[in-house]
């Protein structure tokens, strides 16, 4: 610690949960002011660097919604390349700002941060290791907040963070003395700070602070800021007994008025009615928020308290009651009889009647949807697949947004319930009528499009058209800047040609997946890509890269080694190395800290 108190950029990131990123902006900002320029880093990522510095934003700069996928709420799913992103762009300035001072950014104040934040210096940790002169201390990293509320305990996940950054604590080891700043001295920089103030302000009214609660969960939601969430959704529910229901049209229209997102296939509010609906809404959040960070009973518990004791909810609310409480049963905790009952139980709310809402066909569409995907676990697939068709055609002259994330989720459930039933071409037919879909011509779209079209195409034997896509795949990958899937598919391309008797181009494909990945500042990518050479080449120096390189992995450790492992001992490498699989969607491992 001698360098520590001699040369370190000092910075206090005990930020509090308010709004995602405000502790990586501390960070940098401290960077900054002792003269770091991050060499281009903000003209280089313009759309993420927009979400750290809002007031930064260059004309012209792309949303970063536009460029890559957030997480789903109707498919309980928490990966968000949005944060990834932007994390990985607050990593890379943090390494960069360090090694440009010749300092080490010394940060206290690290049980205190925004989740979202901790989460990026977690990502830094590790990229530090690979660029030569960054340095980043931990001063008092065992030291936390008081939590704020019963929903909002994140001390557990913030140990996970810590041993990922090579600490080895437990949550015994945890002190409850880091000091708890009140609201009045947090100074938001984006409305997703703004709104939760405004939500936690004693001196509003109930109605404006329901009206801010609900347009900042769905921001925490897209910055998976989930503590924040938790925070604000719990004392919104205990402020709806001073609201009556005179009260919530003009609740509604003032939430609305602060909510300039597109209107919603993520925690919408045109179906919201009532104060029970309202209420509903929250626990919904408190669910969601729980299921991400795999507290599942928590979950269904948030998720059924939806609709007891709940006069007045309506059928949307009630439904989807069922709906994500039948997720949480299949999906996580693999309790398939008691999903079914619960979508069973949905369907009698929302059965077909004349004259019905769009918005409770809708809703009847996802019940459908989730009923093929339980039929598809226990492998009925006739079955899964006639309910598949049933949502589709609830969908018919749908044109809110909603029900077009359903018909996409349908044409991808119905394609891939093809390909498991072993009918690999009708699989890639349903596929190309995907293109017809609303929003192919973006390069995200054609990113993951072309990608599955690949794997499909190698199913059934047409390999040259299945690497003409993987092509279309990369060129659109590197018309986003995402360094990411990049990696993950010249890794799988090195593989394809190795194994097709295709030496030097497979190893090509490695040595350019090895530079995309120094890129992301991955060790366990690195590696692979350096196994991969020692695979097609038998490079010497490649093995003495993957045994200096693996052990950097603070990401795969366990991965790593073995890697490490075979490669020393000459084994077999390909059951180790990534081959071209039929959908491109990866769990953002770098930045994630769920065991």
């Amino acid at each position: 610690m001698s360098r520590a108190s001699t040369a370190s950029v000092l910075v206090d990131v005990n930020t509090g949960p308010a709004a995602s990123y405000t502790g990586l902006r501390a960070g940098i900002d401290a960077l900054r002011a002792e003269g770091a320029d991050f060499t281009g880093l903000a003209a280089g990522h313009p759309s993420e660097w927009a979400e750290l510095f809002p007031a930064e934003t260059a004309p012209g700069t792309a949303p970063l919604e536009e460029i890559a996928l957030a997480p789903s709420e109707r498919r309980l799913h928490r990966e968000s390349e949005q944060v990834y992103r932007v994390l990985t762009v607050a990593a890379t300035a943090l390494c960069t700002g360090t090694a440009q001072l010749g300092r080490p950014l010394l940060l206290s104040g690290m049980g205190g941060t925004d989740l979202s934040s901790l989460r990026g210096f977690m990502r830094a940790f590790e990229h530090a290791q690979l660029v030569e002169g960054a340095e980043l201390l931990l001063d008092a990293p065992t030291s936390v907040r008081e939590p704020v509320g019963r929903y909002a305990d994140y001390r557990g996940e913030r140990v996970r963070c810590l041993r990922r950054m090579g600490l080895p604590v437990t949550e015994g080891d945890l002190a409850v003395d880091l000091g708890t700043a009140p609201d009045a001295g947090f100074e938001p920089v984006s409305e997703e700070g703004e709104l939760f103030l405004r939500a936690r302000d004693s001196e509003g009214s109930a109605v404006d602070r329901v009206a801010a609660a609900l347009a900042y969960c769905r921001r925490a939601f897209f910055s998976t800021n989930w503590e924040g969430m938790a925070v604000v959704a719990d004392e919104a529910i205990g402020l709806l007994a001073g609201i009556p229901e005179s009260g919530v049209p003009g609740l509604l229209a003032e939430a609305e008025r602060e909510e300039e997102l597109v209107h919603a296939i993520e925690f919408e509010t045109a179906i919201l009615r009532g104060t029970a609906d309202v209420r509903g809404f929250l626990l919904k959040v408190l669910g969601i928020q729980a299921g991400f960070r795999g507290d599942q009973d928590t979950a269904l518990a948030c998720f059924r308290a939806i609709r007891e004791d709940a006069a007045g909810l309506s059928p949307e609310l009630r439904a989807q009651s069922h709906l994500y409480s039948a997720l949480t049963l299949s999906k996580r905790k693999n309790r398939l009889a008691e999903a079914v009952a619960e979508v069973e139980q949905g369907f009698e709310v929302v059965g077909e009647r004349p004259g019905e809402p769009e918005s409770v066909r809708r809703e009847r569409g996802w019940l459908h949807n989730l009923r093929g995907l339980t039929l598809f676990a226990e492998r009925r697939l006739g079955a899964a697949f006639e309910h598949e068709k049933q949502a589709l055609a609830c969908m018919a002259a749908l044109t809110d947004a909603s029900a077009a994330h359903l018909r996409i989720n349908l044409y991808s459930n119905i394609s891939v319930l093809q390909e498991k039933a072993g009918k690999h071409a009708s699989a890639l037919a349903t596929w190309e009528k995907f293109k017809q879909a609303a929003g192919s011509s973006n390069a995200g779209f054609r990113k993951h499009h072309a990608y599955r079209s690949a794997g499909l195409r190698l199913l059934v034997g047409e390999r040259d058209a299945a690497l003409a896509d993987l092509d279309t795949t990369l060129v659109n990958a590197a018309e986003l800047g995402d360094r990411f899937h990049e990696t993950e598919v010249r890794l799988e391309l090195g593989m394809l040609h190795a194994s097709g008797g295709d030496a030097r181009t497979g190893a090509e494909q490695y040595e350019r997946a090895e530079a995309a990945a120094r890129l992301l500042g991955d060790p366990y990518r690195i590696a692979l890509a350096q196994a991969g050479r020692v695979m097609t080449t038998g490079s010497v120096t490649a093995a003495g890269s993957v045994a200096a390189m693996a052990p950097l992995s603070l990401t795969r450790p366990g991965a790593a080694d073995a890697l490490a492992k075979a490669v020393a001992d000459g084994g077999d490498l390909q059951g180790l190395l990534p081959k071209p699989r039929t959908k491109l969607n990866r769990p953002f491992d770098l930045i994630n800290f769920q065991d």
